[in-house]
């Protein structure tokens, strides 16, 4: 019971730690990195900072959702391995995580300014999914071209915002 309570601990330790990452994030960040003009409306469209607080409350609500279920019941919650065992999967360097973390960071700064979101987006979902042991040529095409519809069916056509364009295309 003991190993049980500290893996609930451990996890609900994390959630407060997200839980207040969040909360800088929609009390420090958003005032002062997105301005709404003053006399805005809602008759005028939704304000630029509204995207940015829906993610913030979004996960915020997800992970009050996640502790509320690890309180009440404590078999609830995730060991903080992969596996059970002290393999390679759970020790050392997570190599998977820090490849996707890279890759998120040439995505963001490299590629998108000189091919655009969609395109380069494809090309991070695939690199992601091979980092993750895919490889189904349908499923390394057809998972990243599904993403790409609804992304670009919720952004671009219902809430009308505009994804960034490359330079070259």
């Amino acid at each position: 019971m003991t190993a049980r309570l500290s893996v609930a601990g451990t996890e609900i330790l994390q959630l407060a730690i997200l839980l207040a990452v969040v909360a800088v994030f929609y009390f420090v960040i958003i005032p002062l990195g997105v301005s709404d003009p003053e006399s805005f409306g809602l008759n005028q469209g939704l304000p630029p900072s509204f995207s940015a607080r829906l993610v913030a409350v979004l996960a915020a609500l997800l992970m009050l959702f996640r502790l509320g279920r690890i309180l009440i019941n404590e078999d609830a919650a995730m060991a903080a391995s992969i596996t059970d065992e002290n393999d390679e999967l759970s020790s050392g360097l997570p190599q998977r995580g820090l490849i996707g973390m890279a890759a998120a960071l040439v995505f963001s700064m490299l590629l998108v300014p000189y091919i655009g979101f969609y395109l380069g987006s494809a090309l991070l979902l695939c690199g992601l999914l091979i980092t993750l042991g895919e490889r189904r040529p349908l499923r390394l095409l057809a998972d990243p071209l599904l993403v790409l519809a609804v992304i670009w069916l919720v952004f671009g056509q219902l809430l009308s915002i505009r994804l960034p364009a490359g330079s070259l295309f």
